[in-house]
């Protein structure tokens, strides 16, 4: 079985597997993220590709940003603000000696439970990475769906009050970032939530203490994510009406408990109860299969998919 050197950059962490071509891990581990320069990103993935030698054929890639997967170009980086306008496919494949296939990582996590997890039986889908914003990818026809410039599935930046999103957005920034779905349907915002209801700061404040306070009955923790699941059934509800899917796949660290995809589920039955002449039908909401190893299986199928 031919094997593969897979990469998840993320903000904080670089995760990366040994891999068959089933998808299967045969060794794994994560390094520390740099923050600072593209030399030092590359540096860091080159150095795990050295202590696997020759035990891989290709290489893998998900990260942040605006990807254009064919052409091996990074337009950008999401918060890896150096990463701009770089040929990553080519600069790794020059550190590595190995060809090098690159994605974005929620297309990645997509294509993962495309691929054999949550949205392998339905021809169209999304899912939703609940994390700092609301990360997204389209799946339609089985195919992820790129769009015209690579950013096709974008969700933080659907709106949630059109009256005078501009104004708000230039005139104070943090509270123009309010009128989009990425301040609601997100971790972010369901501590948010909890944090207004407690008159508290959200700095700090992480899931496991929120969960520890709704597990303790804090009517404030369950109020909030009353709140969080209204706004992520609403927009859910928005992306309906333009591409009325079958399955929206929930990942992000907060879907692992089982409360944040039944909170989802109840609140979008209960709009889709309270509007009776929706002319689109109602996607199931489910759970990823794959969890926070979605990107590297993902970023696996790119490769061996592509053209």
């Amino acid at each position: 079985m031919k094997q593969y050197l897979a990469f998840d950059i993320g903000g904080t962490f670089i995760k990366y597997a040994l891999m068959g071509e089933d998808g299967s891990f045969l060794a794994n581990g994560k390094v520390p993220t740099p923050t600072d320069t593209m030399e030092h990103l590359l540096e860091a993935l080159e150095g795990i590709g050295r202590r696997y030698g020759g035990e891989y054929e290709e290489v893998a890639v998900s990260m942040p940003g605006r990807i254009d997967t064919a052409a091996g170009m990074a337009y950008t980086g999401g918060s890896l603000v150096y990463i701009r306008n770089a040929p990553i496919g080519q600069m790794l494949e020059q550190r590595l000696g190995r060809p090098v296939c690159a994605a974005n990582d929620a297309k990645c996590a997509a294509n993962a439970e495309a691929w054999t997890g949550a949205l392998a039986d339905v021809p169209n889908g999304a899912v939703l990475v609940l994390g700092t914003g609301t990360g997204g990818a389209i799946v339609l026809n089985h195919q992820i769906w790129m769009g015209n410039t690579f950013a096709a599935g974008e969700l933080s930046f659907l709106p949630t009050r059109f009256q005078g999103i501009t104004h708000s957005l230039r005139e104070n920034a943090p509270e123009g970032w309010r009128s989009l779905w990425g301040s609601y349907a997100s971790a972010t915002g369901l501590l948010r939530a909890y944090a207004a209801r407690k008159g508290i700061s959200p700095e700090g404040l992480d899931g496991l203490q929120f969960f520890a306070a709704y597990d303790a009955g804090e009517p404030e923790a369950a109020a909030a994510l009353e709140d969080f699941g209204e706004m992520t059934a609403a927009g859910i509800y928005a992306v309906q009406s333009l591409l009325d899917l079958g399955r929206y796949a929930i990942g992000g660290g907060i879907s692992a408990r089982p409360e944040v995809t039944d909170i989802i589920r109840t609140k979008l039955d209960e709009i889709y109860a309270g509007i009776p002449f929706t002319a689109f039908g109602k996607p199931e909401i489910v759970r990823f299969r794959y969890g926070n190893d979605a990107n590297l299986i993902g970023a696996l199928r790119f490769l061996l998919h592509k053209a």
